[in-house]
């Protein structure tokens, strides 16, 4: 019981922690095969940018993006009603609803190589813009700058 207590006050912990992030700051982690690169917008919109390393039943490795809006609702880049778009340097990077095929992989990895460089972007669900991010070039460069788990497509 004092061991499930514990599990469950780290688990708190850590939400605390990500619920407090610093705006306009990319962080970082890993657990149970997932790397989550994780910012926070002025308007308190949250990206988590999840590249997982757990296949599906095809082998492809299904990365995505969830977002956590203002008011508590989300939106998931893996759902096919959701339509979730980042626009950076005059350029769209629509996000696939899944990976596997040759149009997703390629919007998919075209999206990782913009955001690894961003230090302005905005984020869009079903065309309206819901958040304005704003990372400075050191962070970027040391959060995002080496990210080979999020352009590998298959496991093996």
């Amino acid at each position: 019981m004092r061991f499930m207590h514990a599990i469950l006050s780290a688990g708190l912990l850590t939400f605390a922690i990500t619920a407090q992030a610093v705006t306009n700051m990319w962080s970082s982690g890993f657990g149970m095969g997932v790397t989550e690169y994780i910012i926070t917008s002025p308007e308190n919109v949250m990206m988590n940018l999840n590249c997982t390393g757990n296949p599906d039943d095809q082998n492809i490795l299904q990365h995505h993006v969830m977002l956590t809006l203002p008011d508590g609702s989300g939106a998931d880049s893996q759902d096919e009603k959701t339509a979730i778009t980042v626009v950076t340097d005059d350029q769209t990077f629509p996000l696939p609803s899944s990976l596997g095929w040759r149009n997703g992989d390629n919007a998919w990895l075209s999206f990782i190589d913009a955001i690894r460089k961003a230090t302005s972007f905005e984020i869009y669900v079903n065309d309206k813009q819901v958040g304005h991010f704003t990372p400075s070039a050191g962070n970027v460069h040391k959060v995002l700058a080496d990210m080979p788990e999020c352009t590998t497509l298959t496991a093996g």
